[in-house]
């Protein structure tokens, strides 16, 4: 897919969520503004009242972005849409906070109180308005823990139960809009429209989510075939089922799984895909790094498998050249080593693979790479950072390094993998090397 063909996708997104808000505002305007006198107090009343339409889109925004929704995902990628959700979250936070405080204001003004009590009158004459005030407070709270948990690099699954109460949230909020909310009482097809987003958003979800993850388990019947042992932190998980052709999945992507025994049921984790897809088996290749992939080669053969996904833009589609660097890092090399094994399939590409790890022992699929070499246009240049006896290269894949075993390296696609300290480095200095962003392709995947 080339990038003019994801402009134009992602113009069509822009395009239907246009489509979607133009309603919104056209039913404020006619609700809040059309027919209404211009003063301060109607003013106060009518962006409060837009705070409030915003604030529930935004909310809406959250769930299909982060429902996993496939459509939208191929076209930004799991990792860019982690960032739009963050982003949006702190925007969907501003209007939730100043759409009660804009309607207060407004209100106090007639009723010439304070501010404080026209704010308690709301939560003590209104239960619909309170509980949207409990909803509120849920809000804030997920947002600021989700915050919290980021920072402190907790568990993921701390930030994945947090999240489940934002199903509470929207819960606790929806009965206030439709009961209290001016623009609904006035207008039924405002309201009917209403109704139509939340069914569409969380249809989404559902369908997504839920229900396709569920449908694959039971259609292909993943199970665990084996557990190869690359070298003392590192295995491989291949992963057998029925019909594994019709699983479209391609090299560099990743997929979500869960195993069903009694260590890990309870948990779901990404894992690029290792090998390139093909009918037989998935393989994935998991790094000990503690808690989940902790002692994960002691999977027995014959586990259940859920499978969410697959997802990633991190494949060739992306590309635009024939000459493509790849640079790796550790086990980052585990997406590279698939699209190394795709790419080589078409004789006129043109590869260059600069792969660093700490030590050659800690290298994986050295052996098959150089036997892809073998029958490609691959070349393999080899880096470590903590064995000295090393015949080859060592140190970091840096600035003089890359001018060194590819000057070309403007004229080329260039894939990234590692970690996430790397990858910054590493595309500053190929903007320093004057390479193109549209060129550089990575993924990250972390919250």
């Amino acid at each position: 897919m080339s990038n003019n063909c994801r402009f134009m996708n992602k113009k069509s997104l822009y395009a239907c969520l246009v489509l979607l808000l133009f309603p919104v505002f056209l039913f404020w305007y006619q609700g809040s503004i059309l027919n209404q006198a211009l003063t301060f107090q109607n003013i106060l009343l009518a962006f409060g009242r837009l705070f409030g339409l915003m604030a529930t889109i935004g909310v809406l925004l959250q769930f299909l972005m982060m429902g996993r929704t496939l459509w939208i995902e191929k076209v930004f990628g799991l990792d860019k849409l982690t960032n739009i959700h963050r982003l949006n979250g702190y925007l969907t936070l501003s209007f939730l906070i100043l759409h009660p405080v804009f309607i207060t204001l407004a209100y106090k003004i007639s009723s010439k109180t304070s501010f404080l009590n026209q704010f308690l009158l709301f939560l003590t004459d209104y239960d619909d308005v309170f509980k949207a005030f409990l909803g509120l407070i849920l809000f804030v709270t997920i947002i600021f823990s989700s915050v919290y948990v980021v920072k402190r690099k907790l568990k993921y699954e701390w930030w994945y139960w947090i999240h489940l109460f934002t199903y509470l949230a929207v819960l606790l909020a929806w009965s206030h809009q439709l009961e209290a909310g001016r623009d609904f009482a006035r207008n039924r097809v405002f309201a009917l429209y209403w109704y139509f987003l939340y069914i569409f958003v969380f249809g989404n979800v559902i369908l997504f989510r839920f229900a396709l993850p569920i449908f694959r388990f039971f259609y292909h019947d993943f199970r665990v075939d084996k557990v190869i042992r690359e070298n003392r932190d590192v295995v491989s998980i291949y992963i057998i089922g029925r019909n594994l052709s019709k699983f479209s999945a391609v090299a560099g992507q990743f997929i979500i799984v869960r195993f069903f025994d009694k260590k890990r049921f309870w948990q779901a984790h990404p894992f690029s895909l290792s090998s390139c897809p093909n009918s037989e088996h998935i393989r994935i290749t998991v790094k000990d790094s503690g808690d989940f992939t902790h002692k994960i080669d002691g999977i027995k053969k014959g586990t259940k498998v859920l499978i969410d996904g697959p997802y990633g833009t991190f494949t060739q589609k992306v590309k635009q050249k024939n000459k493509i660097l790849f640079i790796a890092g550790g086990i980052g090399i585990t997406p590279i080593n698939a699209l190394i094994e795709e790419m080589a399939k078409d004789d006129k590409n043109e590869m260059i693979l600069l792969y660093s790890s700490k030590t050659e022992k800690d290298m994986v699929f050295l052996r098959n790479l150089e036997d892809v070499s073998g029958r490609s246009n691959l070349k393999i240049v080899c880096f470590v950072t903590e064995d000295p006896k090393f015949n080859g290269e060592k140190g970091r894949v840096n600035r003089e390094k890359i001018k060194k075993y590819v000057p070309n390296v403007r004229f080329r696609d260039i894939y990234i993998c590692g970690p996430w300290p790397m990858i910054k480095v590493t595309q500053e200095i190929l903007s320093g090397l004057n390479v193109s962003n549209d060129h550089v392709h990575f993924e990250k995947f972390a919250l």
